[in-house]
């Protein structure tokens, strides 16, 4: 297992005896995969941007645990009907959404030109990205000091309902970019009806003198 424990959990079931650690520890291992599945981030991610797996996302994986105990079968992405929906409320805050740039070429362009950076993503529950709002935030990845942030309505909107942003390669210098965009997405569940969500897009843009 990666962050839950044969300990751990036999502490929260209650369970005392070790005739099930076998069936303890698959219940455990796969909860963790369900739970980072549909995260849609890596163990080693967590651990970047949190330093360790966040509280909730442990009792979100002990949620699995005990319904996999309780039914006698694993829980996956396709049987969650019967999770409480406190597990739902749990993982929200840290569910990444995907970006749509995979396939795109590596471009080199000159310092002194204007590029355009695609900004789109997989929103979840029909939303569009015109529904929502955001900033994008572009970064030299090899320098890490300069960037610049950029509001919605500083992109342009597309036909196909995807914005653009048109960056300045000067106000990055040589290297790399990537881009970061927040969104706000309207969610009942969190305070002021938004929750936040992080998404890292590979424009595939390096800069050359």
């Amino acid at each position: 297992m990666k962050f839950l424990t044969l300990d751990y959990i036999k502490q929260q079931l209650r369970i005392t005896w070790s005739e099930e650690d076998t069936l303890l520890d698959e219940y455990g291992m796969a909860a963790e995969d369900t739970l980072l599945n549909l995260l849609n981030r890596s163990y080693q991610d967590l651990l970047e941007s949190y330093g360790e797996v966040p509280a909730p996302l442990v009792k979100a994986a002990m949620l699995l645990v005990g319904q996999s105990y309780q039914h006698r079968e694993p829980s996956s992405a396709q049987n969650m009907s019967s999770v409480p929906y406190t597990f739902d409320l749990l993982i929200k805050p840290y569910m990444r959404l995907t970006s749509e740039s995979c396939g795109i070429p590596q471009q080199t362009v000159t310092l002194g030109s204007q590029e355009k950076i695609l900004i789109t993503a997989n929103l979840p529950d029909g939303l569009t990205m015109f529904d929502v709002d955001f900033t994008v935030e572009v970064v030299n990845a090899d320098t890490k000091d300069k960037k610049k942030t950029f509001s919605k309505t500083e992109c342009i909107l597309t036909d196909e309902g995807d914005y653009v942003v048109i960056i300045d390669t000067d106000d990055y210098g040589v290297g790399t970019l990537m881009v970061k965009v927040t969104f706000q997405i309207p969610d009942a569940d969190f305070p002021g009806g938004f929750r936040k969500s992080v998404v890292r897009i590979n424009p595939h843009i390096t800069i050359r003198g």
